[in-house]
């Protein structure tokens, strides 16, 4: 089994352990921030400090950060120790810039250590600032505001680019992007890569009974409804063109993908669904391609998409509606057989 299958049975509920544990400050106009230290008496000082100003998160372990991160809003800010277990910050701040999700946040690394050698280090590997404990308190509350309101600028400018106005899901142009991106690095980690396209059945069957308006209006429903599918920061759900979706799975095989695509067919047969609600004996049902690729065993990410397009366009040529998928794992199963 995939890490991706792990994944899909655990329950969000274990994230609420001693491990990480939320702020009561929940103001949706205040900054996140994630604290991740070791140090109970420091996490306690963060706590007190920030909280008033901050909509906080805390972890003691890189591990248990990075769950939060898979399951929680993107903080606008990290505050990073270096000097952690089993993967110190540095270690883990490479990670979080491997990563399309969260390689813009900005780092706030704290370390007792002051040297040269190490501040280097950590603005090389993308940190945005550094400070030395113990923090002033009210500096850190500025230095946080100031890297956190950037951020969020510079989020709403990719918005203008990249968001689909109709689905606010990441657009055709932010899904290539990724893609290309998950694809180098699955491959330099020797991961795999899954792509889901989700093809919205007789859409346009409802736009020219009920108009345009209904038509947008249902699209939309339906994007809402699937957006939760793909909620690791790794995976992109996206809006490519009419009436279809692509759901990227990083880090993911052949059984985390399948388990998705199930997913979503369960959701289109589930009773409240919004396309069981509308349209009485007329169902809406959608198709799903799905294309597995090991990205080191060579090709380019395009060739991934074009698989699934092509196993998408013989099914819907056969009217053929569910899950549908390419026979083999690219760059394993095609270079055994050259």
């Amino acid at each position: 089994m995939d890490k991706y299958s792990l994944d899909a049975k655990q329950h969000p509920s274990k994230l609420m352990d001693m491990d990480i544990f939320a702020s009561k400050h929940d103001d949706a106009e205040k900054y996140r921030v994630l604290v991740i230290d070791d140090n109970e008496m420091e996490l306690k000082l963060y706590a007190n400090g920030l909280a008033r100003h901050f909509t906080m998160s805390f972890a003691r372990t890189t591990e248990k950060a990075w769950e939060l991160l898979n399951r929680a809003p993107i903080p606008d800010a990290i505050i990073l120790d270096i000097l952690m277990p089993d993967e110190d910050g540095l270690q883990f701040c490479e990670r979080l810039r491997e990563n399309p999700y969260t390689n813009n946040i900005p780092i706030i690394f704290m370390s007792s250590l002051s040297g040269a050698n190490i501040k280097a280090q950590a603005f090389e590997l993308g940190g945005a600032d550094f400070v030395v404990k113990p923090p002033v308190i009210d500096e850190l509350v500025a230095r946080i505001n100031r890297h956190a309101a950037q951020y969020r600028k510079t989020k709403r400018l990719e918005a203008l680019i990249f968001i689909d106005p109709l689905t606010h899901l990441p657009n055709a142009a932010k899904f290539e992007e990724v893609l290309k991106q998950e694809w180098s690095r699955c491959a330099r980690y020797w991961h795999h890569l899954s792509l889901l396209l989700i093809h919205l059945e007789d859409m346009q069957w409802l736009k020219k009974e009920y108009g345009k308006d209904e038509y947008y209006a249902m699209t939309a429903s339906i994007a809402d409804a699937l957006s939760g599918i793909g909620a690791r920061p790794g995976d992109l759900f996206a809006s490519l063109d009419d009436d279809c979706f692509g759901l990227l799975l990083s880090d993911c095989s052949t059984s985390g993908a399948q388990i998705k695509a199930q997913q979503i067919i369960d959701t289109f047969s589930q009773p409240n669904f919004v396309v069981n609600q509308e349209f009485g004996d007329h169902k809406i049902e959608c198709t799903i391609a799905v294309a597995v690729a090991a990205p080191a065993g060579g090709g380019v990410s395009a060739q991934l998409y074009q698989a699934a397009d092509n196993v998408l366009f013989k099914a819907r040529k056969e009217r053929r509606s569910g899950i549908v998928q390419l026979g083999y794992i690219m760059g394993v199963d095609d270079a055994n057989d050259s």
